[in-house]
């Protein structure tokens, strides 16, 4: 497939995710976090084109090394900390699928992606360490091993010759991006599916993000508001975003939930991360801004 159509996607991905409104907890067009707004989103999305492109381009090796680049590009156009960490893990694999395929159809697409990760080396896994602490993300500090802000785990991680793929099966069970790249993009491609599907009953494409975006939050207990605050608000903020589903997205209710996440400092960023690649899916595989 062609690198700049697969480059273009995925910078009008992240660049929609951003400005959908409402989308209960995090930045968006109409507010920002006390250090990081939108703008920096919006910067930070034009800065990493240059590595999508080069992903599409690679068609499989280095995804370490790329999301590592996609990092250092970010941080040097903008100043408000972290703002594609996950969606850059998502998409860099994706971009390198889209790249080395024909064309898009899921099966294909999917398949390819999920052959990336699995042949991920110990220079991937490396490579993803270093880009932490320059992209400042939040991370668990409670881990039995392996903790990404210490520098010893570089060299165990090269002793044990694990692999990027290595490295996210052990994050897996408590970190939802993690799950999503070792278990075959599952949930990226269902969720694009989904956005399609609201465009398909005639919604804006702002509401066919902020309807698949609360639909995640329902599925699903963000793991940056489980980190954050633990797991009784974590299951409170699953609850809420599925009675809004349930009564049909209610705009009154969605905007009243935004506003209380908001002012509690309460942050789904890894359902962004995840509807952020499932639009890219989306965009390579048809859908339009009309």
């Amino acid at each position: 497939m062609d690198e700049d159509r697969v480059a273009r996607s995925a910078q009008l991905a992240l660049l929609l995710e951003v400005s959908a409104y409402p989308k209960p907890g995090n930045v968006d067009r109409t507010h920002d976090f006390v250090d990081t707004s939108y703008e920096h989103f919006l910067a930070s999305s034009v800065a990493v084109y240059p590595v999508l492109r080069e992903a599409a381009v690679r068609k499989g090796r280095g995804v370490g090394e790329l999301i590592r680049k996609g990092v250092e590009e970010s941080v040097k156009w903008q100043h408000g900390g972290n703002t594609h960490f996950g969606a850059l893990l998502l998409l860099i694999p994706l971009a390198m699928a889209a790249g080395a395929s024909d064309d898009c159809a899921t099966p294909v697409l999917r398949s390819k992606a999920n052959d990336i990760m699995r042949n991920t080396d110990v220079e991937d896994a490396i490579e993803l360490y270093r880009a932490f602490p320059m992209a400042k993300v939040r991370v668990r500090r409670d881990v039995a091993e392996l903790d990404v802000m210490n520098e010893a785990s570089i060299e165990e991680i090269r002793n044990r010759q694990l692999s990027l793929f290595d490295i996210l099966s052990i994050s897996a069970p408590y970190d939802l991006v993690s799950r999503e790249l070792v278990g075959g993009f599952e949930k990226s491609f269902r969720y694009a599916a989904l956005i399609a599907d609201f465009r398909d009953e005639r919604l804006r494409l702002n509401d066919a993000i902020t309807h698949a975006y609360l639909n995640l939050l329902a599925e699903e207990e963000d793991t940056f508001v489980k980190m954050k605050f633990g797991a009784d608000k974590s299951r409170y903020v699953k609850e809420r975003a599925r009675g809004i589903v349930e009564r049909g997205y209610r705009r009154g209710e969605l905007e009243e939930f935004d506003h209380e996440l908001i002012k509690a400092g309460i942050n789904p960023g890894s359902s962004a991360d995840l509807i952020a690649a499932a639009l890219f899916i989306a965009i390579l595989q048809g859908l339009k801004v009309y």
